[in-house]
């Protein structure tokens, strides 16, 4: 809480807040700032524009007018800065991002918060025993949606992540758990004469976006040899696991690194003291969703160590910290 901030007005904000949230969702589900243009629109034709009943059309956005996305002029409804944001040809992405939270399995597994903060197991459990990737493996429509929506996340941190780095000392450079190669490709172009690595599950990589100095090689990092190279880069992986299955990981890379090899982890980390940080939100999407978590630089110097690598330096970005790690 910050200074001055009325305490009842908080806890009233923060037991109502999953309706804002849900709000959001239904403008990004239905389409809505798209469906504004430069001009305002009376309410009554963006609805038929929307096959949707005007009246709850009408609540919906008159309450979301008093958080500031949309305005009201009369009955026509504007654009605000903050509405734009969820156009779908904005370059934030952050319509697919809110997508992705929309998701139903996302959805209802936080609404499974207290069953995972009782027993240590993730939300997604108590909706579908077998998880979260087992869900989305049954579900191509919604698995799409998360796709984009982590290509969005993805493409906001590698302006931010890449060019603190400098990888030219590098010839071969592989991305694990890389997804589509997004991040890989970002760092081949800021770096001419290194090749790359892109390594993921088979019907993630099969889709990877070509690059004429990338090789995408199909594998699971709990079941598979990873590849050799000069530096492994693991962006937002060992934060979707719990220790155990975290040091498997780091394990597996160390185990395929030669002594002069470097390891470069892209995570949130948690600060020392009780101050707020941004990733407190993604800590808990960690326990609801998969069992993972966000660490401390300590947690995560203690986890490198005992899967054979020393942390040399951790450089802090905009959002992020690179930690770097070399071979003990």
């Amino acid at each position: 809480m910050s200074a001055g901030e009325d305490p009842v007005q908080l806890v009233g904000s923060l037991m109502s807040g999953f309706v804002d949230s849900r709000c959001l969702h239904v403008v990004a589900n239905l389409g809505i700032a798209d469906a504004v243009g430069d001009e305002p629109v009376s309410v009554a034709e963006l609805a038929a524009e929307l096959g949707v009943d005007v009246g709850s059309l009408t609540r919906l956005l008159r309450h979301l007018v008093t958080l500031g996305l949309f305005s009201l002029q009369g009955d026509r409804l504007a654009h605000t800065e903050a509405s734009r944001l969820l156009r779908s040809d904005h370059p934030l992405g952050l319509l697919e991002t809110a997508q992705l939270m929309a998701l139903p399995i996302i959805w209802d597994s936080v609404r499974h918060l207290e069953d995972a903060v009782r027993t240590g197991r993730p939300g997604t459990l108590f909706h579908d025993e077998r998880g979260f990737f087992g869900y989305l493996a049954d579900h191509p429509d919604e698995s799409a949606v998360y796709d984009r929506g982590m290509t969005s996340m993805t493409t906001r941190r590698i302006a931010v992540q890449v060019p603190a780095y400098d990888f030219s000392r590098f010839g071969v450079i592989a991305d694990i758990g890389g997804g589509r190669g997004h991040l890989i490709r970002a760092i081949l172009d800021q770096t001419p004469g290194a090749r790359g690595i892109v390594f993921d599950q088979a019907h993630v990589v099969k889709d990877a976006l070509p690059h004429d100095r990338m090789t995408a090689v199909a594998g699971s990092f709990f079941d598979d040899p990873i590849p050799e190279a000069d530096c492994y880069v693991l962006s937002n992986i060992v934060h979707d696991w719990a220790d155990d299955e975290a040091r498997t990981i780091l394990r597996a890379v160390r185990e395929a690194a030669r002594t002069d090899s470097t390891l470069l982890l892209m995570e949130f980390l948690v600060p020392q003291g009780d101050e707020r940080f941004e990733a407190t939100d993604i800590d808990i999407d960690m326990l609801i969703l998969v069992g993972g978590r966000e660490r401390t630089e300590r947690e995560y110097r203690e986890l490198l160590a005992d899967t054979g690598w020393r942390l040399a330096r951790t450089i802090p970005t905009e959002r992020q910290s690179l930690l770097e790690a070399h071979p003990l």
